[in-house]
């Protein structure tokens, strides 16, 4: 790996920034990034993934003209968040892992999935979501979290990595110190807490904490501002939370990546040149511009970062300090290409690693009542499905990139209706008259303690013939007064539809356990 006292102050800004781009080739864009700027890491996104031939060959194209092999990185957390979602194994989200109760899924399917990353050329992943979601009303996290127990998202989180580590990928436990308990969406707005110290330990460092005592490689940082340890800036920008309390007070050593710096929780709050000067001192290793995909500005932050430090305003020193860990972590995790396409096609979607990630999914499933014992769905009956018309609900997703209804996945024919995730009169009235002409109706809920319309309606349909299969957040239970047949898939993806309708229709038992409270007693 390159050694850093041959290197240029340009050369170090540069390792320390992580930039987004537009495209599916090596453009005059991302020559910029690469060549000139010698950026340290790069970023994908699911519109800069057509197939795995196509990323396999982009980044061959990224390695060959870099000086300083970047990270290659992306978020492929599982679940809803997946970039690459094509002729790779996929694998369940956090929180569908936690509900088969055994944190060993988390090693093997991180190991799968890292082992399947880096042979397309990625090498960093950031996963897994540490957060402890013990806050139902949170836009952003929610089942991207394994647990509301902090314990046992410290479990999961620790095995999540150990199978990354091990297939050489390179990790990083989000987001510090804890964006699980919060109401606003930190891509929309910007989160602030309370919480004192004597609570930050006991619920949401307790993974963090973990990462520093195991010696785990990477941490991301969030943009919640936490006005007890920082009332002027969130924790990405802030020297007391990244400095203070993660490295002096924790002890933490590892690589420190912000969350993207460009979201409008600090892109909205803060000048550039405040988010430059505070994010390089604030003890971050890696600062990331995603969303705005924008090369002036990308090369703006870039020389505005060069300018602060030969103006003193940034401690070269610290840039040291930060460039030695980025070139240790590369060492360890960025491992030459194989020649071409072809010599790793036949390791991608191997038959074991597709049968556990579809085991897992299935155990995953939890049948949280059925009182009314609607269950199993039988080939005689006439079904409706109702399906939502799925919407981007955080940007963490893929807002372009429709999903497929539970319907083609019935082994016996089903009628289906889209529906809106805030049905108006119209769609409700069409959905109340077409009831009686079904013995059973699955409603697909999606979010609907989020949306009162979506709820309104579910609870306006016959409780003798409703199903309600909570495709996303499960916490929807606790607002359906009528729903006295619910079962949780965590997620709305094929892996997640396929092990429902065996569980729907009673091939497969539904063994999945809730990890979070959806009702109170």
């Amino acid at each position: 790996m390159y050694d850093i006292k041959k290197m240029t102050l340009e050369e170090k800004v540069g390792q320390m920034l992580g930039f987004a781009f537009h495209g599916t080739t090596y453009t005059e864009e991302l020559r910029k990034q690469i060549e000139d700027i010698k950026v340290g890491l790069v970023i994908y996104f699911k519109d800069n993934c057509l197939t795995p031939e196509q990323v396999f060959n982009l980044n061959k194209e990224i390695y060959k003209n870099a000086k300083i092999p970047p990270f290659v990185s992306l978020d492929q957390e599982g679940g809803m968040v997946a970039r690459v979602t094509e002729g790779i194994t996929q694998s369940p989200g956090a929180m569908a892992i936690s509900a088969t109760n055994n944190p060993k899924n988390a090693y093997h399917l991180a190991y799968n999935m890292g082992k399947e990353l880096q042979l397309l050329g990625f090498n960093f992943n950031f996963a897994p979501v540490g957060d402890i979601n013990n806050n139902p009303k949170n836009p952003v996290i929610n089942v991207r979290s394994y647990s509301e127990d902090p314990d046992i998202v410290s479990e999961y989180v620790v095995e999540a990595v150990n199978g990354y580590s091990d297939a050489l990928m390179m990790s990083s436990i989000k987001h510090f110190p804890g964006h699980g308990d919060t109401a606003v969406d930190s891509h929309i707005g910007l989160p602030v807490v309370d919480f004192d110290e004597k609570r930050l330990y006991e619920m949401e460092l307790k993974p963090f904490i973990k990462a520093k005592e195991l010696d785990l490689p990477g941490i991301m940082v969030s943009h919640v501002m936490f006005t007890k340890y920082d009332d002027k800036y969130p924790a990405t920008l802030s020297k007391k939370l990244v400095q203070g309390l993660l490295r002096d007070e924790i002890g933490y050593d590892g690589l420190v990546v912000t969350d993207s710096l460009t979201m409008k929780a600090v892109f909205n709050n803060y000048t550039l040149e405040e988010i430059v000067l505070n994010g390089f001192n604030s003890g971050d290793d890696i600062l990331l511009l995603c969303g705005a995909r924008d090369i002036k500005l990308q090369t703006d932050f870039y020389e505005t970062a060069i300018r602060l430090v030969k103006e003193g305003k940034i401690s070269e020193a610290k840039i040291d300090e930060s460039v030695a860990r980025i070139l240790k972590y590369k060492k360890q995790f960025i491992r030459e290409m194989d020649e071409n396409f072809d010599c790793i096609k036949e390791q991608l979607c191997e038959k074991n690693a597709v049968e556990l990630a579809e085991k897992v999914s299935l155990d995953s499933i939890t049948l949280i009542d059925d009182s009314k014992k609607l269950l199993p769905i039988k080939k005689e009956e006439k079904v409706l499905i109702v399906f939502p018309k799925i919407q981007v609900v955080t940007l963490v997703e893929n807002d372009e990139f429709g999903l497929m209804s539970l319907a083609e996945f019935m082994p016996f024919k089903c009628d289906k209706m889209y529906m809106t995730l805030s049905p108006d009169e119209k769609e409700q009235e069409n959905l109340l008259k077409k009831q009686a002409e079904y013995d059973k109706i699955i409603y697909c809920s999606y979010n609907a303690c989020f949306n009162p319309t979506q709820a309104d309606l579910i609870n306006s349909l016959d409780e003798n013939k409703l199903v309600v299969v909570a495709i996303r957040t499960p916490y929807d239970y606790g607002i359906l007064k009528n729903a006295n047949t619910y079962l949780c898939s965590y997620e709305a993806t094929p892996l997640a539809f396929k092990a429902l309708s065996e569980v729907l229709t009673g091939a497969k038992p539904a063994k999945g356990k809730i990890p979070v409270t959806i009702k109170e007693d």
